[in-house]
């Protein structure tokens, strides 16, 4: 994944909204969002079976993998990064390629990135943050800032539940140290390369909301992770 745009407003309605666009060589096979994980949802990736974005909606979390920039020369083997977002951090990184991880709850947001040789965590602030491969808040998007907070709620279309947002990931262009367009698509070594899949992702305290659509773009068929039910708090 290379993108992640969110807001982040611990006394709204939906504390947590985020945005994902993720890249990838597009020939390389996956499996659509579904609990391929005991209480975790998300797209399966067929090679390494990990995942880029995981929902766990009874911790009311979720945890989006962006490979870190510049990538590592090739070295060998290396474990893959897609069991990150599933499972505690590890306390050794060595061997893994440079990422960016981050996870999200109603309560607090952490970027946990790792450049091959160091570890630095970052707590972000309330308000509207960017990640891109090159780290946090290193460009901005001006969708993001002129978009309606909407109102997600499970069960409606995800053009009614997410307003401007939907738009948002139809495409546009980054600003600041690492400028590029949103979606992407470009050949690298002669295999297609480029954006293949986004998410939406809301966050309240009992409620998770996820929404998914391949090939993102203007035309993009947006759809409601319908088997995500409505989380009820603990009784007491």
């Amino acid at each position: 994944m290379c993108t992640v745009l969110l807001r982040f407003d611990p006394a709204a309605t939906w504390p947590l909204l985020l945005a994902a666009v993720r890249d990838e060589y597009l020939a390389r096979p996956w499996e659509p969002p579904a609990e391929h994980w005991p209480g975790r949802w998300g797209g399966r990736d067929s090679t390494g079976g990990g995942t880029w974005l995981a929902v766990d909606p009874a911790a009311g979390t979720v945890t989006a993998l962006l490979n870190g920039f510049p990538p590592l020369p090739p070295l060998g083997d290396r474990p893959t990064r897609g069991t990150l977002p599933l499972t505690p951090l590890p306390s050794d990184l060595t061997g893994f390629d440079a990422f960016h991880l981050v996870r999200a709850t109603p309560a607090d947001v952490t970027v946990v990135s790792w450049n091959g040789t160091d570890v630095t965590r970052q707590t972000l602030p309330p308000g509207d943050h960017v990640i891109v491969n090159q780290g946090v808040d290193v460009n901005a998007f001006a969708p993001l800032h002129a978009a309606a907070t909407p109102d997600p709620r499970p069960g409606l279309p995800t053009a009614d539940a997410w307003g401007d947002w939907v738009p948002m990931l139809a495409g546009g262009t980054f600003t600041g140290a690492a400028p590029r367009t949103l979606l992407v698509h470009h050949s690298v070594d002669g295999l297609e390369y480029g954006s293949g899949s986004a998410s939406l992702v809301a966050l309240r305290p009992g409620t998770a909301r996820y929404d998914f659509a391949t090939t993102p773009g203007p035309t993009a068929t947006w759809q409601e992770i319908a088997v995500l039910p409505p989380v009820l708090p603990p009784h007491r």
